[in-house]
């Protein structure tokens, strides 16, 4: 079964962008002015704790409750180490096997005191919040980009602000980027000069701020067009030269068949004419800068039968799921192939349909309590029909709007 799909499409506002924006205000002490502020559950839950913390000043400690929001509690572990107080930070079962120790590590170096509760390195952690004056610090950024952002979005306000020197191959360094890009706008004075970045003190200053659309949820569209027959889709408000590193799925998915073309108000998505030359041999993706991108890439190079390596993928295991092992896993009901997992490598070869076991409508596809391996596998749909999820309100934590656009586009 192919469809085809029509019409446009309203995306969610950036909610990388957002939290970031509110972090900044609070920082600032200024209400945050946004247009476009992310509906996210991240977004929305962010501003939730924020408002619990302000004015609060605890002596016996007072608990923050970040849910399953690992960017919630790695920007809050910063904002909280510098508010005088006695903090309890804690989350979900799984925000707490979710790494935290090189965040925490450097928040010692900089002299803040957080003390972990359970295993060292992981949620939870009481935190004594005082006045931090920055400093140079040496900072592994291999695990998450979350962490430098965390430490910079707070250095315009210390005396010595901040020096970073950031080891190994820093994962999502576009994060990066956009957290001092938007901190530029602010008003800070932050660079970043390879593996350095520093921050000079400079307080931020009022900003109107526009949130643009999330590049991160127009993969799921770019993965319905390159799996359905054909139409067109305009997604509005994507703009080239976008500070989102997630823009790259323009050039992921030109590979995979989808053509964009960029106007003034957003893009229009098309089929290509056939790639089967250039998927004659293998497609090589590498994820490290775009973590997010994988579950659509990785989904539509299985459906559409490529053989594909991954590379950069060593971070996937620690997000809100295990995205390999949950993706290899539900796909594998309903198609056949081989594949081949080390710790930073995917080899997928032979896919193909199960088309003598496959009864679409007695498969139920497990989510894993993660929003990206729910849109990923609905996504399918424009090539095998309707798709069913077990958890369908998972979306809500970054795309809320996602089951309507879909009923509505294909």
């Amino acid at each position: 079964m192919n469809m085809r799909l029509q019409g446009t499409v309203d995306l969610p506002g950036s909610k990388s962008e957002s939290n970031r924006a509110l972090m900044i205000a609070a920082y600032g002490g200024f209400p945050i002015e946004a247009d476009n502020l992310s509906e996210a559950h991240d977004t929305v839950l962010l501003q939730k704790v924020l408002k619990q913390v302000e004015g609060c000043v605890p002596e016996t400690g007072f608990t923050v409750d970040c849910e399953d929001a690992g960017t919630v509690a790695r920007f809050m572990m910063t904002y909280l180490a510098c508010r005088p107080g006695t903090w309890i930070m804690t989350g979900t079962q799984r925000l707490c096997e979710r790494p935290m120790a090189p965040l925490i590590g450097a928040l010692r170096q900089l002299g803040a005191q957080v003390e972990c509760l359970g295993e060292e390195g992981g949620l939870p952690v009481r935190i004594q919040g005082k006045t931090l004056r920055g400093g140079k610090i040496e900072l592994d950024a291999s695990q998450s980009s979350q962490f430098v952002s965390s430490l910079l979005m707070a250095a315009p306000l210390w005396p010595q602000g901040l020096v970073v020197e950031l080891l190994g191959r820093p994962s999502s360094l576009p994060y990066i980027d956009m957290t001092l890009d938007i901190m530029r706008q602010y008003g800070a004075d932050a660079v970043r000069n390879g593996s350095g970045i520093v921050v000079r003190r400079k307080a931020y200053h009022p900003h109107h701020f526009t949130v643009s659309p999330d590049w991160s949820s127009a993969s799921y569209w770019y993965e319905m067009m390159a799996l359905g027959e054909g139409g067109e889709l305009f997604l509005k408000g994507l703009k080239t030269n976008s500070i989102q590193g997630d823009s790259a799925v323009v050039e992921m998915f030109g590979k995979l068949g989808v053509k964009t073309i960029f106007l003034e108000d957003g893009v229009k998505l098309s089929k290509s004419k056939s790639n089967k030359l250039i998927w004659s041999e293998p497609i090589t993706f590498d994820f490290v800068n775009t973590p997010d991108l994988f579950p659509s890439v990785f989904v539509t190079c299985i459906a559409l039968h490529i053989d594909t390596i991954f590379i950069g993928v060593s971070t996937l295991s620690k997000k809100e799921s295990d995205r390999i092992n949950a993706l290899i896993t539900e796909l594998s009901k309903i198609y056949t192939f081989i594949n081949i997992v080390t710790d930073d490598k995917i080899i997928i070869r032979k896919s193909s349909l199960r088309e003598n076991q496959f009864d679409r409508k007695k498969v139920v596809f497990n989510t894993y309590h993660d929003h990206r391996i729910a849109m990923s596998l609905a996504s399918l749909c424009p090539q095998t029909g309707p798709v069913t999820v077990d958890d369908p309100a998972v979306v809500n934590k970054s795309y809320p709007g996602f089951w309507d656009a879909l009923k509505l586009r294909t």
